[in-house]
Parts: structure tokens; C-alpha cells; sequence
């Protein structure tokens, strides 16, 4: 039978294992740091951590036997995900003091955290005698003093280690071993916004991905983010880089086994609650199957008018059926506004209209646009030009008359719910409209507009507008689109 002494030696023997073993496997540094929260049946987080060790080791490979260098994580909402990269983040500068890690977060004050948390962690001091702390399994590991601000620090005897920042924040001299992209789209309203979501990409392609330190520049990149949708740079990244991602995707619930990833976070029973408040329209639905099952969400779920919902031509309709030219016009109302006018031949027999041009600005004053307009008349032989007659447009339709005494010019008032317009007459334009294979510039901008709009959008929204307010104009005005083709 052991003594006491005994058994506390066994005790210290037995821990002195177990922090040998946390220096070279990322769970186990986990399980010995956080046992509350890194339990042994909380299987996706052990899949996580391997995960990341294996990239770390150079030992998760492809098809071809090399080492990925980028890896994606998906995963749902308080499942572990970023404090498992802290932890990794802690752990890698652990084992090597000479990384240097960039982590990108959608805000300052979300980059300031992670790098808080980590750099907290990394000076962690004894509570009790008995706690196991950083500093008991990476000794050597230590902040420098002097050089520990909240978003950029150095371990001591290096320079740098480690940059939080936000999404166009300043990377500027330095360079990374490791750069890490947690959550750069910050929730489903910016996910929608093509504006935003190109200004992510911009930075992330240019400004974030530029900064390298590795040998040979081959960086490790993890990106760890719910998956959007097309325009998502995870998505980009993805079709644009294809076979150089590892990617990891554990969605909440596996329908085909009828599990739950981890029924302590989060219970069945809790899953299907949420599922019925989340699937009542089609907008929560949306966030829901891209947050809890790492599903993107299809340009047809998003867009007003998917690309392919636009019908094409190649060439107008015989010369001896009878049409007419109409302009919409949908003048600039605010500063951020553009001035949208979409010209079409109207054939009322084919019940069909067919848009060939367009006037689509969005920088100059309201009165260049007369000019533009005028000019449009005469090229395309507007007969029948329809103005939307708010605060500028009553303006703008005044001169138009005057200008053009012999043209058609009708002011029709704006509603004020301009998206509740535009869904309304969707489908008109979706079944009657069509729109050239190949548009001049001007339609062509125009047309792109018309493309991006979300359903959730709010904003660059004129160009999909004015299409759907001359649908609305032809039908109740001229009688179109009261039956089917």
C-alpha cells in the first residue's frame, strides 16, 4: 500500500506527464488549461484541436501528400471555435517564440479581445498552488515588458509576435508566419451588403494579405468564419484557390444520424425551437442555415433578381411589329442616391419589353442629367418618358417639358416603400422583360445594380427600382401584363 508521500509523488509524477504531453498536442494543452470546458466527450473540439495541430505539424495533406498551408473552420455559434484559437495562438508561441501572428477580426474591438485574451493567458498568474497555468508548461514564454500594448505585443528577447486588427485596420512593417481570419463579416445585415462585403475583400486580398514573414512567403492561413454567400471572401477564397484549402465544416446537427455535434452546448430539443423561430421567413432562415449548418446562402435565396432570373436577347423582334420607346426615370433624391433611367421598346401585341439602354450616374448634379436625358431622347427616339415624381423629379420632369414640348412626359408620385415596390414587381419583370446579351456600359452598370440587390437591402437600390417602376407604369398606364405570354 502507498504512503502518502507516496501517493503525492505518484500525483506530481503523474502531472509532470501531462504537461510534457500538453507541449506537443494541442488537446491535451486544452484538456490540462480548461478541463471544465474541454471535456473528453465534447468530441468536435477534440477534432478541432487535432485539426489544428496536424496543420500546425505540417502533417494535414492532400491528395497529393503535401501539407495543407490554409485551413477553414466552420462552425456554429458558441460552440469553441475562437477561444480554440486563442488557445492555439497561446500554444504555437508557446512551442516556437519566433512566430509572428496577425489575426484579422471584423472589428477593432473584437481584434482587441482575441489579442487580449491571449496575451492575458500567456501572463496568467497562480490562484491556488494546485492551478496549472501557461507559465507550467511554457516557462521560457513571457510577455515583454514595455511591449504589450492591447493589440500588438512582443515575448520577451523578440521584437514582435502577435497584431490584432480590425477589418481595414493598419498592418503596416509588419510581417506574419501565421495570420488568422476570425469572423471578419460581423453579422447577416453586413453578410447582405455587396458594398461591404467588397470592402472586406479589398483589404483582406490587399492589405492583410500582403504581410508576409515565412520562409518563401508561404504563410499559414486559418480562416475560421460562418460561410455566407457567394460574395463572401471565405467563399472567394475558396473557389478561387480551389484544392489549397483544407476545410472543416461541423454544422450543429447531422439530419442523416440524428445527432447533435454536442448535445451539452446545445440539446436537440433547443435546436428544434430555434430552428421553428428562425425558419419563420425566409430572412432568419437564411441566417439559420448559414450559422447552425455551414450551408452559404445561394445567390437565388439573396438576390431580388438572381443573374438568372433576367431574360436575354440577341435581337429585337421583327421590324413590322409595332413598339414604342419608353424612359423611366428615377431621379438621384439623396446625396447617396443614383439617377437610374432604364429605356426599353415597349411590344404591347408581344406583351414583352425589351431594354437596350440606359442613364445611369450617380456623381454629378440632378440638372447634368437633363442634358443626358435629352441627348437619350433624340439617340433612342424616346416617345414616352415617365418620371417618378418625388421632391426632385417634379423638379426634373418641369424642365424635361420644357426642354422637349413634344414629348410624352408623365410624373407619376413615388410610394414611400420603395423595397415593398420593387418585390411587387419583381415578377413582372422577371416574366416580360428582357435585357441584351451584350449591354453597352451604361446598361451593363446598370444592370449589375439591378443583379446585387439583396432582399434584406436598403441601399443601391435605385437601379432595380426604376426597372420595377416602369413595369409598374407600363401595366397600369399602357394595360400591359394582364395575361400570360
Amino acid at each position: 500500500m502507498l504512503t502518502d508521500n507516496e501517493i503525492i509523488e505518484l500525483e506530481h509524477l503523474l502531472l509532470l506527464e501531462k504537461i510534457d504531453d500538453s507541449r506537443e498536442h494541442f488537446w491535451s494543452f486544452c484538456h490540462l488549461l480548461e478541463p471544465s470546458f474541454y471535456k473528453e466527450d465534447r468530441e468536435h473540439l477534440k477534432t478541432l484541436c487535432d485539426t489544428l495541430e496536424a496543420f500546425y505539424y505540417d502533417k494535414l495533406l492532400d491528395d497529393s501528400g503535401n501539407p495543407y498551408l490554409k485551413l477553414m473552420v466552420r462552425m456554429p455559434p458558441q460552440t469553441g471555435k475562437s477561444r480554440t484559437l486563442v488557445n492555439f495562438t497561446k500554444w504555437v508561441l508557446g512551442k516556437n517564440n519566433e512566430e509572428r501572428i496577425i489575426t484579422a477580426s471584423h472589428t477593432d474591438g473584437q481584434a482587441s479581445d482575441f489579442s487580449r485574451y491571449t496575451r492575458d493567458g500567456i501572463s496568467e498568474v497562480k490562484n491556488l498552488e494546485s492551478q496549472i497555468v501557461y507559465s507550467d508548461i511554457f516557462p521560457g514564454t513571457r510577455i515583454k515588458q514595455g511591449a504589450a500594448s492591447l493589440q500588438k505585443w512582443a515575448l520577451e528577447g523578440q521584437h514582435f509576435n502577435y497584431l490584432g486588427v480590425g477589418i481595414s485596420g493598419a498592418v503596416t512593417s509588419k510581417g506574419a508566419t501565421i495570420r488568422i481570419m476570425d469572423d471578419l463579416i460581423k453579422d447577416a445585415e453586413v453578410a447582405l451588403s455587396d458594398t461591404a462585403l467588397n470592402k472586406i475583400w479589398v483589404w483582406l486580398s490587399g492589405t492583410f494579405s500582403s504581410r508576409n514573414a515565412a520562409i518563401g512567403g508561404y504563410v499559414k492561413e486559418i480562416f475560421c468564419a460562418t460561410i455566407w454567400g457567394e460574395q463572401d471572401p471565405q467563399m472567394i477564397l475558396e473557389l478561387t484557390e480551389p484544392g489549397e484549402w483544407y476545410i472543416l465544416s461541423m454544422p450543429i446537427y447531422d439530419e442523416k444520424t440524428d445527432t447533435m455535434l454536442c448535445p451539452d452546448m446545445m440539446s436537440k430539443e433547443a435546436y428544434l425551437k430555434l430552428k421553428r423561430r428562425m425558419e419563420v421567413d425566409s430572412h432568419t432562415k437564411m441566417i439559420f442555415q448559414a450559422n447552425y449548418h455551414c450551408v452559404a446562402l445561394s445567390d437565388d435565396e439573396t438576390k431580388v433578381f438572381p443573374v438568372s432570373s433576367l431574360k436575354r436577347y440577341t435581337e429585337f423582334p421583327p421590324n413590322d411589329i409595332e413598339y414604342f420607346t419608353c424612359g423611366f426615370v428615377d431621379p438621384a433624391d439623396e446625396g447617396t442616391d443614383s439617377f437610374a433611367c432604364p429605356i426599353g421598346r415597349v411590344y404591347k401585341d408581344l406583351n414583352r419589353v425589351y431594354i437596350f439602354d440606359a442613364v445611369f450616374e450617380s456623381t454629378l448634379g440632378l440638372s447634368a442629367y437633363l442634358p443626358m436625358v435629352q441627348n437619350k431622347v433624340k439617340e433612342d427616339n424616346i416617345t414616352d418618358l415617365a418620371i417618378e415624381t418625388n421632391t426632385f423629379g417634379a423638379w426634373f420632369a418641369a424642365h424635361c417639358r420644357e426642354l422637349m414640348p413634344a414629348l410624352e412626359v408623365f410624373g407619376l408620385k413615388a410610394k414611400k416603400n420603395k423595397m415593398g415596390r420593387i418585390i411587387a414587381n419583381a415578377g413582372l419583370v422577371k416574366l416580360y422583360f428582357y435585357f441584351p446579351e451584350e449591354p453597352n456600359p451604361d446598361l451593363q452598370r446598370f444592370m449589375n445594380q439591378v443583379c446585387k440587390l439583396m432582399k434584406t437591402s436598403t441601399k443601391e437600390d435605385d437601379a432595380p427600382d426604376s426597372i420595377c417602376g416602369m413595369s409598374s407604369y407600363l401595366e397600369h398606364y399602357h394595360g400591359m401584363f394582364r395575361s400570360d405570354e
